[in-house]
């Protein structure tokens, strides 16, 4: 849901929306987006005049099919709010050593809920159920990091292969304000254990 134009701005000016960000349209934009994008529409705004954030996230590999991860492998990355879930998709991909040629997910519920579901195919276009019948997946490619709910300490679900679901946790373990040394592009910043073959151990 988008801010209405009669309802107070939410960069604090104490102005109605109309005669304040409205007029801008990247703040405008600023304060909107995680109205489109936020799981389940859970209604949250931008105040455009804080800054990006920095977003410490640990994804760990838990389980390949009906295969769970006894040993730890996992990869830590540090993002901006502007990445998007698909730039942090490809950081996985290229941090495992995965071959980036099927579907993915990310789950900010239970895996598979479509109402929580932010999804792309390889090249970042969005999934879309057959008929457009039912909940439709949201754009990976579309979310930045920003548009959604995390806290420090919570955490939610990626899943790469929809056939061979290689599952992975991601653990939200800092979120602080971006200074100039901070790379704009996923950085991997800690690694633990060995990746895998892709398709198993025994491949």
């Amino acid at each position: 849901m988008k801010t209405g134009r009669n309802d107070p701005c939410s960069c604090g000016s104490g102005l109605k929306f109309k005669k304040c960000c409205y007029l801008d349209p990247l703040k405008q934009d600023e304060i909107n987006r995680p109205n489109v994008f936020s799981p389940k529409s859970r209604q949250i705004k931008h105040d455009p005049s804080i800054p990006i954030k920095i977003y410490k996230l640990k994804v760990v590999l838990t389980g390949m099919g009906y295969e769970d991860i006894e040993n730890e492998v996992s990869r830590t990355f540090e993002v901006t709010g502007k990445n998007t879930l698909y730039h942090f998709h490809q950081a996985i991909q290229h941090a495992f050593n995965w071959d980036n040629d099927h579907l993915f997910g990310f789950y900010f519920g239970e895996l598979f809920d479509r109402e929580d579901e932010y999804s792309g195919d390889p090249m970042g276009g969005r999934l879309s159920l057959r008929g457009g019948i039912g909940i439709q997946p949201k754009s990976a490619e579309a979310t930045e990091i920003r548009d959604l709910t995390l806290t420090e300490s919570s955490s939610f679900f990626y899943m790469f292969d929809f056939g061979d679901q290689l599952v992975h946790t991601v653990e939200v373990e800092e979120i602080r304000d971006k200074n100039d040394t901070d790379n704009i592009a996923p950085t991997l910043v800690d690694k633990v254990g060995i990746a895998p073959s892709q398709y198993g151990y025994d491949d």
